[in-house]
């Protein structure tokens, strides 16, 4: 079996220091090829012989064993996509919405974000519709990492909220137009409170791009396809995948997400321990 799907599917019946060791292999198995066992011990926090036991339910003779194993699986050559099918089609629409994203990004108002975000008292996060359901998954991001964060996905409360944030708060709004007459209306009404707006859309000349203190533009979905269910949140996610990973930078917040990740899955996996 393939050493990251047993990882995977061993990870329920894994000790809680185990499973430590089990999500930074599964998320970083790279860095771990090139790790020595007292590396990553330290670098997840647990003792040798944790690894050790670990290893050896992957069916492993000793780490280094493991060590060859991640290295063949990474080695080995990619699933084929069938050329012409639908997951071509779809494979195809996703690649030009990065890539043409990666072209509209602005690396130095990214990092202005991040800096933003990183000392404000509290974000709201702005999105109607489609957009709602990424500002509540950014929201839970967020809140992992141990800032104040809050989803509005109506207009009403974004109304209400936006009369009672400071200065020292920051307004995420996120909508593919720009257009969305309530959530404009909203930011602006917090900017005269003194909030800064971070505003991501696939328009530049749109009223939420205007308005922004600090806009961000992505590709707009809707240009490429939209006859399909293709997800037309996939740029703006894109965007927020690496204002989150900048964010991680910072040590703290890190520590804050590691925290949390383990506190949810000791939840999920007390029983096993």
């Amino acid at each position: 079996m393939n050493i990251l799907k047993l990882v995977e599917d061993q990870l329920p019946m894994l000790s809680r220091q185990e499973r430590k060791v089990a999500i930074q292999v599964i998320q970083n198995p790279n860095d771990v090829q090139k790790m020595s066992i007292t590396t990553l011990a330290e670098k997840v926090g647990v003792s040798n012989a944790t690894i050790t036991r670990f290893v050896k339910k992957m069916n492993c003779h000793d780490f280094y064993d493991f060590k060859l194993q991640l290295a063949s699986e990474r080695q080995a050559a990619p699933k084929p996509i069938a050329t012409n099918s639908i997951a071509d089609e779809v494979y195809s629409f996703y690649r030009n919405v990065l890539s043409d994203t990666w072209e509209r990004l602005d690396t130095d108002q990214l990092k202005k974000v991040v800096d933003l975000i990183s000392h404000c008292r509290r974000i709201y996060i702005f999105g109607i519709g489609s957009s709602g359901y990424t500002a509540q998954e950014m929201t839970q991001r967020l809140i992992r990492m141990g800032i104040a964060a809050f989803s509005m996905t109506e207009s009403h409360i974004m109304y209400i909220t936006s009369g009672i944030i400071g200065k020292d708060d920051v307004v995420l709004a996120l909508s593919s137009s720009g257009s969305t007459t309530d959530l404009n209306k909203a930011a602006t009404i917090a900017q005269g409170n003194g909030a800064k707006v971070i505003g991501i859309t696939g328009f530049e000349k749109s009223k939420l791009y205007e308005l922004s203190d600090y806009p961000i533009l992505v590709k707009n979905s809707n240009f490429v396809d939209n006859t399909r269910f293709i997800n037309s949140q996939f740029a703006m996610t894109y965007a927020l995948d690496i204002i989150t990973t900048m964010l991680l930078e910072n040590e703290t917040f890190n520590k804050r997400l590691s925290h949390t990740v383990e506190l949810v899955m000791e939840n999920k996996f007390h029983s096993n321990n």
